[in-house]
């Protein structure tokens, strides 16, 4: 059985570049991305960011693509981030 490592520095803006991570969001939205990833079967090994983008440091899943993980991400974080922020 052969072994795959495959490790990605993934960046992803908000819309518009707008900044609407709110720091007291930040590690909250960035444990929901891990678990996010943990769902995958992914390794995330660093996230951090600013209001406008987030950085992941993450190993993938063999089976998973680089688009399909990203979109996942992307979209469920997002989500996750406008219901949290709308109450």
């Amino acid at each position: 059985m052969s072994y795959t490592s495959s490790y990605y520095h993934v960046i992803f803006r908000t819309c518009r570049s707008e900044q609407t991570i709110p720091i007291e969001h930040e590690q909250e939205l960035y444990a929901y991305i891990y678990g996010i990833a943990r769902n995958l079967r992914c390794k995330t090994l660093r996230i951090g960011g600013m209001p406008d983008h987030v950085h992941l440091f993450v190993s993938l899943s063999p089976t998973l693509s680089i688009a399909s993980f990203v979109q996942r991400v992307k979209t469920d974080s997002s989500k996750w981030l406008k219901a949290t922020t709308n109450n």
